[in-house]
């Protein structure tokens, strides 16, 4: 399944669904006009004796109201999937509060390998007990994945993996910012309708109604247009993306039974009369929903296809429903961030460790010597080991034991000024001094694979913790006045995998060609060869960067003079906003020559390619794969088909 041409596919829904939108707004109206028109007419007698801009107000009126409503929606909508979970009354699993919430955990964190998908945030529908989910998000930067109680409560664990590996799908193909911009649409289009019905509504303390019940109504009937075009356009953009999402579902799995059986038992609740969800802004995203009660039998009004033909592509057969009982709680397996964990001791060689875990050839000479801030041991102390000490961190720490970690990434050793800044910027205990000396004792190809294991953990941080890991990281890298290239990365990094970077998400991104962003990649091309081998000459390191340049027929462009953070940060975005196809080619071709170089990869040129290939978010090329060995952390995306 190619995941890159279902990207594109999204992308030209998109487009069509803007031109979907301009014509049922065109449309709405005149149906507004019309209405309008009837009733003055049936109203005053003269069925033709309108007043003076009556047609213009009532067509200004209705644009305000679907435009504005709709713009204004979609700007609330910037705060990304977290705002459309809340919005339905989800909670967030920070912390999961028991075992189908431990289960929900590793269900998703399984599935984001599996998809080679960044791992959203989870969020829980507490007061729905019907089996439903869904995925919103502009971005995988922003994404969510939700799941009702029902669905916790009565799915097995393969029928809840089946279940979280859709919506993965509909992350992965684009699916979910076409939903999010459909939302702010809709919203604009039912804005008269849902008006005039919640005037109609208004009782007095004796339930009845008031004086807004007949202006209540006349908007009722000139949004009812509104309101059937946001039907018909959430079920003309969402309905034939289900089927995708569900043989998605069971290529992640590898079984039919999981997704489908889930089906079986929504089935069986439509029968019971169980599967609605009960929200009051249910009827706004049920076009997210893994499966929708409204309009079900409604034909053309239906925002999914009826269950009896996603079963029969999913089994080949008829299928019948399945009792959507509630399961006996069972304790889960281990959290699945932590499979595929290296564990290293003081004592132990680092890289006879990894090999034990790989069947890639070591990735550096035993003889290499270690990476700046890398100790076998630390002086005056016994060297604690890094599996006791780092490894509850990777559970669910709290946020004043991940920042100190996070942040001990950036020392490099007891008499530097970092470590001056580390000792400012938190509260030293002997735990989180234990945490610094095993950060130093791991070896140079697992140091950054830890450190973004942690960074993911704090993803789930309120934003004033994140923004002060984000000022305590930058006083840290700048303390010795001396910023390297590793440092200007790092910091890089954690600004974007804590979503600190400012990025538009309600935008549509126009792709770049590798020669329209020559001078970005010149500039990192340059920083890059400040990290090659000690001993290399000014001039090798100018041939290297124009060999480069020669083999992706780059024309000459001028690296940006100053490489503070500022300036690298700007050089960037052009390289996360080149195309998807020629990304991967790039880090290919940086790469290949880091390898042919005399001293071959070193491990800080790895460690800036590695952070390179997760801020322009491109897979690791073969050979610095094999660097690192082939059990990756789960938290870098690796796509399913060869991009490169």
């Amino acid at each position: 399944m190619r995941f890159r041409q279902h990207q594109d596919d999204a992308r030209r829904a998109t487009r069509r669904l803007l031109w979907l939108f301009i014509l049922t707004v065109t449309l709405t109206v005149l149906a507004v006009n019309v209405a309008l028109a009837l009733a003055w007419g049936l109203g005053s007698g003269m069925l033709f004796g309108y007043p003076r801009w009556f047609f213009e107000t009532n067509t200004a009126v209705a644009l305000g109201f679907i435009l504005g409503g709709g713009w204004l929606e979609t700007l609330r909508l910037r705060e990304g999937g977290a705002h459309v979970a809340t919005l339905v009354g989800g909670r967030e699993i920070l912390r999961p509060a028991n075992l189908t919430e431990q289960r929900f955990r590793n269900v998703v964190d399984e599935m984001a390998i599996a998809s080679g998908l960044k791992t959203p945030r989870i969020f829980v529908l507490d007061r729905e007990d019907a089996i439903n989910a869904f995925a919103a998000g502009w971005e995988q930067q922003d994404s969510v994945v939700a799941v009702t109680r029902g669905a916790l409560e009565r799915l097995t664990r393969d029928e809840l993996q089946g279940v979280v590996a859709h919506e993965f799908s509909h992350i992965l193909h684009g699916d979910t910012r076409l939903n999010m911009r459909l939302i702010g649409y809709v919203y604009g289009l039912q804005l008269i309708f849902n008006y005039g019905r919640a005037q109609f509504d208004v009782t007095d303390a004796h339930n009845r109604r008031g004086i807004g019940v007949v202006p209540g109504l006349a908007l009722m009937a000139a949004g009812s247009a509104g309101w059937l075009a946001g039907r018909l356009l959430k079920a003309a953009v969402s309905r034939q993306r289900e089927f995708l999402a569900d043989a998605s579902a069971i290529q992640y799995t590898r079984q039919p039974t999981g997704i489908g059986n889930a089906l079986r038992k929504i089935s069986g609740q439509v029968q019971a009369g169980h599967a609605a969800v009960q929200n009051a802004n249910a009827e706004l995203v049920s076009h997210l929903m893994l499966s929708s009660t409204i309009f079900e039998r409604g034909g053309w009004l239906a925002t999914h296809p009826p269950l009896t033909d996603r079963l029969a592509r999913i089994f080949g057969r008829p299928t019948s429903p399945l009792p959507a009982t509630v399961l006996p709680t069972e304790a889960d397996g281990p959290d699945a961030r932590d499979e595929g964990v290296v564990f290293f001791t003081a004592n132990a060689d680092p890289m006879a460790s990894i090999a034990s875990v790989s069947s890639v050839t070591p990735q550096a000479p035993a003889s290499e010597k270690p990476a700046a801030g890398h100790r076998a041991s630390v002086p005056g102390h016994p060297g604690p080991v890094a599996s006791d000490v780092l490894q509850p961190l990777l559970g669910y720490a709290m946020p004043d034991d991940l920042m100190p970690a996070v942040l001990a990434f950036l020392v490099r050793s007891d008499s530097t000024p970092e470590m001056a800044a580390w000792r400012e910027a938190v509260v030293v205990t002997p735990a989180r001094e234990s945490v610094l000396r095993a950060v130093w004792t791991l070896p140079p190809a697992a140091r950054l694979p830890w450190m973004e294991r942690l960074l993911t953990r704090c993803e789930a941080l309120a934003p004033e913790d994140k923004s002060a890991l984000r000022r305590h990281a930058h006083r840290i890298v700048a303390a010795d006045r001396a910023v390297t290239a590793a440092e200007l990365l790092s910091c890089l990094l954690i600004d974007q995998l804590l979503g600190l970077q400012p990025v538009i998400l309600t935008r549509e991104v126009r792709r770049l060609s590798l020669q329209e962003a020559a001078t970005a990649i010149q500039t990192f091309t340059a920083l890059l060869a400040t990290q090659l081998a000690p001993g290399t000459s000014p001039e090798q390191r100018i041939a290297w960067a124009e060999a480069i340049r020669l083999q992706l027929t780059l024309p000459h462009a001028r690296p940006h003079g100053r490489a503070d953070l500022a300036s690298i940060g700007h050089a960037l975005r052009p390289l996360q906003e080149l195309s998807a196809v020629v990304r991967p080619a790039l880090m290919k071709a940086w790469v290949q020559h880091a390898t042919t170089t005399a001293h071959g990869l070193t491990p800080a040129l790895a460690d800036a390619l590695r952070m390179l290939c997760l801020l322009i978010d491109t897979p690791l090329p073969p050979a610095l794969l094999a660097w690192y060995g082939d059990r990756l952390p789960s938290t870098h995306p690796i796509p399913q088909e060869n991009s490169a």
